[in-house]
């Protein structure tokens, strides 16, 4: 988040001293840590979106700053989002959603054996068969351009694909 709006995009990459942001229309920003105001839910950042803009934005394509050496990691006592996705490497949860012409859709929230529920932009869920995964790597690829995502998309209260309410998710609200 900036000051003066409430979605920036998501961060896809966190180091030492800053964290990667992409945003709409493929837009990337690298802030540093320093720029951060609160953290919780949302990171949010003291600055409003046009001096994000001017002062952090990047190319997309280039390459994504790394932490060197890499940090030595043991779990504590409370268990965050990191440490799930230490526990379960395989899962694919919370992983960030493109489609085959690099459009950004989102970032899954949940899995079955056949469905990957999305949940993008503006309170959009795209409940998406993994038929259509083409790559994984640090975004899932769909085998689909951007407007056929459309396809599947879903009342975003509906239930979950395994019959669980949307409340079941954490992060759900209205």
């Amino acid at each position: 988040m900036a000051l003066d709006l409430p979605h920036l995009g998501y961060v896809v990459r966190e180091t030492a001293d800053k964290i990667v942001v992409f945003g709409e229309a493929n837009n990337r920003y690298d802030i540093p840590k320093s720029e951060i105001q609160m953290t919780g839910r949302n990171v949010l950042v003291g600055l409003s979106a046009d001096e994000i803009a001017k002062k952090y934005k990047v190319m997309h394509e280039a390459p994504l700053p790394t932490t060197t050496p890499v940090e030595h990691w043991s779990q504590g006592e409370n268990i965050d989002l990191a440490t799930y996705e230490r526990e379960y490497p395989k899962s694919l949860f919370n992983k960030g959603v493109r489609t085959d012409n690099e459009d950004n859709v989102g970032h899954i929230m949940r899995e079955t054996d056949d469905i990957i529920v999305v949940f993008g932009e503006r309170n959009y869920r795209f409940d998406v068969p993994k038929s259509k995964i083409i790559a994984v790597g640090r975004n899932v690829i769909l085998d689909m351009d951007f407007p056929e995502i459309f396809k599947y998309q879903i009342d975003r209260n509906a239930s979950l694909p395994t019959g669980e309410p949307i409340e079941k998710l954490a992060v759900y609200e209205e």
